[in-house]
């Protein structure tokens, strides 16, 4: 167990983390357990991004018009607006923060009285990421597919898929979302926090 948190780091409710690779399952995941008990918050780090790009991480972007916020990066998340939020939850039995960087930070992670990555393969996560942002109107495939040969699949190697060993429940994440929501919630309530 990644153990409950201590000291002025302590949320006021005890903290689930949600992690793993973008279409992993981890937003379906958060949205399930919060359907199944009204009485969780759910905040989701991809709020918590800088909007100044110069205060994060950038990249080039790939038609070289210039540089942009490198959301692959955890660099690029807003950390102290991230745990301010966590911390600031207050009216709940339990706050679940869910987000590709939700391992990544030992601040996320001394908060966690459960810490949950949702391994889903490659290919499958790639499929469902294209579908949500075709289904938004994103108009270009050509553009998404060399993103992520170029920047989400490196960062994912290097910044997403080693968090998985800080992981006290691994999850498939090709399981339906009963099964997970349903697992997730028997390792949370058997949590000590």
């Amino acid at each position: 167990m990644t153990g409950p948190a201590t000291g002025a780091t302590r949320a006021a409710a005890p903290v689930l983390l949600i992690g793993g690779g973008a279409g992993s399952g981890k937003s379906a995941l958060a949205l399930g357990l919060a359907a199944a008990d009204p009485d969780l918050t759910v905040v989701h780090l991809d709020d918590f991004y800088h909007s100044d790009p110069d205060a994060g991480v950038t990249v080039e972007k790939l038609d070289g018009t210039g540089r942009v916020l490198d959301r692959a990066h955890p660099g690029s998340l807003d950390l102290a607006r991230a745990l301010a939020a966590v911390d600031g939850v207050r009216a709940a039995r339990a706050v679940v923060v869910e987000g590709v960087f939700a391992l990544c930070f030992p601040e996320l992670r001394e908060r966690a009285a459960l810490s949950v990555y949702v391994d889903t393969p490659d290919d499958v996560r790639l499929a469902r990421k294209m579908l949500r942002k075709l289904a938004a109107g994103e108009p270009d495939a050509v553009l998404m597919l060399r993103n992520h040969l170029h920047f989400s699949r490196p960062r994912h190697e290097q910044h997403i898929a080693p968090t998985r060993r800080h992981a006290d429940l691994v999850l498939n994440g090709l399981r339906p979302v009963p099964d997970l929501v349903a697992a997730t919630a028997a390792a949370f309530a058997a949590a000590k926090y």
